[in-house]
Protein backbone atom coordinates (compact mmCIF):
# COMPACT_ATOMS: atom_id res chain seq x y z
CA UNK A 1 0.00 0.00 0.00
CA UNK A 2 1.05 3.51 -0.61
CA UNK A 3 2.76 5.61 2.32
CA UNK A 4 0.56 8.84 3.16
CA UNK A 5 2.95 9.51 6.00
CA UNK A 6 6.44 8.76 7.10
CA UNK A 7 8.37 9.72 10.16
CA UNK A 8 12.14 9.26 10.29
CA UNK A 9 14.07 9.56 13.15
CA UNK A 10 12.12 12.75 14.60
CA UNK A 11 14.02 14.65 17.10
CA UNK A 12 12.74 17.98 19.00
CA UNK A 13 13.62 19.90 22.26
CA UNK A 14 12.06 22.70 23.76
CA UNK A 15 13.63 25.96 24.00
CA UNK A 16 14.38 24.91 28.07
CA UNK A 17 16.23 22.26 26.60
CA UNK A 18 13.31 19.70 27.29
CA UNK A 19 13.47 16.20 24.89
CA UNK A 20 10.29 15.92 23.55
CA UNK A 21 10.63 13.21 20.78
CA UNK A 22 13.61 11.27 20.75
CA UNK A 23 13.71 9.81 17.60
CA UNK A 24 10.15 8.78 16.32
CA UNK A 25 10.02 6.97 13.47
CA UNK A 26 6.18 5.60 11.97
CA UNK A 27 4.39 5.17 8.87
CA UNK A 28 1.02 5.32 7.84
CA UNK A 29 -0.45 3.82 4.85
CA UNK A 30 -3.73 4.99 2.79
CA UNK A 31 -6.85 4.22 4.50
CA UNK A 32 -5.29 3.15 7.38
CA UNK A 33 -6.32 4.18 10.76
CA UNK A 34 -3.65 4.90 13.78
CA UNK A 35 -4.16 5.05 17.68
CA UNK A 36 -1.46 6.99 19.65
CA UNK A 37 -1.17 5.89 23.19
CA UNK A 38 1.10 6.80 25.75
CA UNK A 39 1.37 8.05 29.22
CA UNK A 40 0.97 12.31 30.14
CA UNK A 41 3.98 14.28 28.84
CA UNK A 42 4.83 11.16 26.32
CA UNK A 43 5.21 13.57 23.23
CA UNK A 44 2.00 12.81 21.60
CA UNK A 45 0.86 16.28 21.27
CA UNK A 46 4.52 17.15 20.25
CA UNK A 47 4.29 14.88 17.64
CA UNK A 48 0.97 15.70 16.23
CA UNK A 49 2.26 19.56 15.49
CA UNK A 50 5.08 18.19 13.06
CA UNK A 51 3.01 16.52 11.06
CA UNK A 52 1.44 19.51 9.34
CA UNK A 53 4.10 22.44 9.70
CA UNK A 54 3.57 23.99 13.37
CA UNK A 55 6.78 22.50 14.57
CA UNK A 56 9.72 21.81 13.31
CA UNK A 57 12.56 18.97 14.54
CA UNK A 58 15.52 17.38 13.09
CA UNK A 59 14.65 14.10 11.08
CA UNK A 60 12.45 13.86 8.02
CA UNK A 61 8.30 13.74 7.96
CA UNK A 62 6.68 13.49 4.78
CA UNK A 63 3.51 13.36 3.48
CA UNK A 64 3.07 11.78 0.18
CA UNK A 65 6.74 11.42 -0.29
CA UNK A 66 7.54 14.87 -0.17
CA UNK A 67 8.88 16.33 3.13
CA UNK A 68 6.48 18.80 4.99
CA UNK A 69 8.96 21.84 4.96
CA UNK A 70 8.49 21.46 1.41
CA UNK A 71 5.08 21.76 1.10
CA UNK A 72 3.37 25.37 0.96
CA UNK A 73 1.75 25.52 3.78
CA UNK A 74 -1.63 25.85 2.61
CA UNK A 75 -1.39 23.18 0.55
CA UNK A 76 -0.23 20.98 3.60
CA UNK A 77 -2.44 21.93 5.99
CA UNK A 78 -5.31 21.29 3.52
CA UNK A 79 -3.67 17.88 3.37
CA UNK A 80 -3.16 16.80 6.50
CA UNK A 81 -5.94 18.34 9.03
CA UNK A 82 -5.11 18.71 12.61
CA UNK A 83 -7.87 18.89 15.15
CA UNK A 84 -6.36 20.67 18.39
CA UNK A 85 -6.69 19.25 21.94
CA UNK A 86 -8.48 21.84 22.65
CA UNK A 87 -11.31 22.90 20.54
CA UNK A 88 -10.93 26.50 22.14
CA UNK A 89 -7.53 26.81 20.40
CA UNK A 90 -9.35 26.52 17.07
CA UNK A 91 -11.90 28.27 17.32
CA UNK A 92 -11.39 32.36 17.08
CA UNK A 93 -14.48 33.71 14.67
CA UNK A 94 -17.43 35.83 15.91
CA UNK A 95 -19.70 32.48 14.85
CA UNK A 96 -19.34 29.03 14.33
CA UNK A 97 -20.35 29.07 10.45
CA UNK A 98 -17.62 31.73 10.00
CA UNK A 99 -15.13 29.55 11.69
CA UNK A 100 -16.14 26.41 9.56
CA UNK A 101 -16.24 28.90 6.17
CA UNK A 102 -12.62 30.45 7.28
CA UNK A 103 -10.39 27.30 5.54
CA UNK A 104 -12.58 26.95 2.54
CA UNK A 105 -11.79 30.68 1.65
CA UNK A 106 -8.28 30.34 1.67
CA UNK A 107 -8.55 28.20 -0.54
CA UNK A 108 -9.89 30.18 -2.98
CA UNK A 109 -13.93 29.57 -2.95
CA UNK A 110 -16.60 32.10 -3.21
CA UNK A 111 -18.41 33.42 -0.37
CA UNK A 112 -21.35 31.09 -1.76
CA UNK A 113 -19.20 28.16 -2.36
CA UNK A 114 -17.26 28.31 1.00
CA UNK A 115 -20.49 28.70 2.54
CA UNK A 116 -22.52 25.59 1.10
CA UNK A 117 -19.21 23.59 2.03
CA UNK A 118 -19.16 24.68 5.89
CA UNK A 119 -22.85 24.08 6.17
CA UNK A 120 -22.52 20.60 4.39
CA UNK A 121 -19.85 19.92 7.14
CA UNK A 122 -21.48 21.30 10.11
CA UNK A 123 -24.58 18.85 8.61
CA UNK A 124 -22.56 15.57 8.58
CA UNK A 125 -21.07 16.65 12.42
CA UNK A 126 -24.54 16.90 13.70
CA UNK A 127 -24.02 21.25 14.17
CA UNK A 128 -26.05 22.69 11.43
CA UNK A 129 -28.12 23.99 14.32
CA UNK A 130 -25.03 25.63 15.76
CA UNK A 131 -24.11 27.87 13.00
CA UNK A 132 -24.76 30.95 14.08
CA UNK A 133 -23.80 30.56 17.89
CA UNK A 134 -20.86 32.02 19.09
CA UNK A 135 -18.37 29.23 19.23
CA UNK A 136 -17.15 29.84 23.29
CA UNK A 137 -20.28 30.18 24.35
CA UNK A 138 -21.03 26.05 23.05
CA UNK A 139 -20.56 23.19 25.39
CA UNK A 140 -17.61 21.21 24.91
CA UNK A 141 -18.87 18.25 22.97
CA UNK A 142 -20.60 20.94 20.90
CA UNK A 143 -17.29 23.05 19.95
CA UNK A 144 -15.61 19.62 19.57
CA UNK A 145 -17.93 18.70 16.59
CA UNK A 146 -17.41 22.40 15.12
CA UNK A 147 -13.72 22.13 15.43
CA UNK A 148 -14.08 18.48 13.53
CA UNK A 149 -15.70 20.45 11.18
CA UNK A 150 -13.72 23.48 10.52
CA UNK A 151 -10.81 20.57 9.53
CA UNK A 152 -13.11 18.58 7.33
CA UNK A 153 -14.07 22.06 5.68
CA UNK A 154 -10.49 21.49 4.01
CA UNK A 155 -11.22 18.08 2.83
CA UNK A 156 -7.77 16.73 4.25
CA UNK A 157 -6.41 12.99 3.22
CA UNK A 158 -5.45 12.64 6.65
CA UNK A 159 -7.28 13.80 10.27
CA UNK A 160 -5.03 14.30 12.69
CA UNK A 161 -6.81 14.53 16.02
CA UNK A 162 -5.79 14.96 19.67
CA UNK A 163 -8.30 13.73 22.41
CA UNK A 164 -11.39 13.60 20.66
CA UNK A 165 -13.26 12.53 23.69
CA UNK A 166 -11.56 13.91 26.55
CA UNK A 167 -14.21 15.80 28.65
CA UNK A 168 -17.01 14.67 27.48
CA UNK A 169 -19.99 13.18 28.73
CA UNK A 170 -20.83 9.36 27.72
CA UNK A 171 -23.60 10.94 24.59
CA UNK A 172 -21.18 13.56 23.68
CA UNK A 173 -18.62 10.46 23.60
CA UNK A 174 -20.70 8.13 21.59
CA UNK A 175 -21.51 10.63 19.09
CA UNK A 176 -17.88 12.04 18.25
CA UNK A 177 -17.37 8.15 17.93
CA UNK A 178 -19.85 7.90 15.53
CA UNK A 179 -18.69 10.58 13.44
CA UNK A 180 -15.02 9.74 13.71
CA UNK A 181 -16.07 5.69 12.73
CA UNK A 182 -18.31 7.35 9.25
CA UNK A 183 -15.38 9.59 8.14
CA UNK A 184 -13.30 8.23 4.77
CA UNK A 185 -10.34 9.25 5.44
CA UNK A 186 -7.02 8.06 7.20
CA UNK A 187 -6.67 8.82 10.78
CA UNK A 188 -4.45 9.22 13.32
CA UNK A 189 -5.81 9.62 17.22
CA UNK A 190 -3.81 11.02 20.13
CA UNK A 191 -5.92 9.65 23.06
CA UNK A 192 -6.05 8.03 26.35
CA UNK A 193 -9.28 6.09 25.87
CA UNK A 194 -8.23 2.93 24.65
CA UNK A 195 -12.07 1.27 24.20
CA UNK A 196 -12.10 4.63 21.96
CA UNK A 197 -8.92 3.42 20.35
CA UNK A 198 -9.97 0.20 19.80
CA UNK A 199 -13.48 0.96 17.94
CA UNK A 200 -11.73 3.46 15.16
CA UNK A 201 -8.07 2.27 14.64
CA UNK A 202 -6.70 -0.50 12.89
CA UNK A 203 -3.03 0.06 14.42
CA UNK A 204 -1.55 1.44 17.43
CA UNK A 205 1.67 2.91 18.29
CA UNK A 206 2.69 3.12 22.30
CA UNK A 207 4.49 6.67 22.44
CA UNK A 208 6.31 7.24 25.85
CA UNK A 209 9.57 9.53 27.19
CA UNK A 210 9.43 10.35 23.27
CA UNK A 211 10.14 7.11 21.61
CA UNK A 212 8.22 4.36 20.03
CA UNK A 213 7.95 1.53 22.44
CA UNK A 214 5.61 -0.76 20.04
CA UNK A 215 3.27 -1.00 16.92
CA UNK A 216 1.11 -3.63 15.99
CA UNK A 217 -2.64 -4.46 15.29
CA UNK A 218 -4.98 -2.58 17.81
CA UNK A 219 -6.40 -5.80 19.62
CA UNK A 220 -2.67 -7.08 19.64
CA UNK A 221 -1.28 -4.73 21.05
CA UNK A 222 -3.79 -3.47 23.28
CA UNK A 223 -4.52 -7.13 24.60
CA UNK A 224 -0.74 -7.02 26.12
CA UNK A 225 -1.10 -6.34 29.67
CA UNK A 226 2.59 -6.40 30.59
CA UNK A 227 3.03 -4.36 27.57
CA UNK A 228 0.73 -2.02 28.15
CA UNK A 229 1.46 -1.75 32.40
CA UNK A 230 4.96 -0.64 31.29
CA UNK A 231 3.69 2.30 29.93
CA UNK A 232 1.07 3.14 32.77
CA UNK A 233 -2.05 1.72 30.42
CA UNK A 234 -4.42 -0.79 31.53
CA UNK A 235 -6.11 -3.41 28.77
CA UNK A 236 -9.29 -2.02 27.64
CA UNK A 237 -12.33 -3.63 29.44
CA UNK A 238 -14.00 -4.76 26.94
CA UNK A 239 -10.47 -7.06 25.54
CA UNK A 240 -9.76 -8.51 29.73
CA UNK A 241 -13.86 -9.45 29.62
CA UNK A 242 -13.34 -11.46 26.12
Amino acid sequence: MTALLEIDDLHFAWPDGTQALRGVSLTLEEGRSLGLIGPNGAGKSTLLLHLNGILHGSGTVRVRGTPVEDWPADDLRATVGLVFEDPADQLFMPTALEDVCFGPLNLGLSSEEARARAMAVLEAAGAAHLAERPPHHLSAGQMRRVALATVLAMEPELLVIDEPVMALDPEGREAIIGLLSALPQSRIIASHDLEMVLQLCDQVAILDEGRIHATGPVRKILSDEDLLRAHGLRVPGSLSES
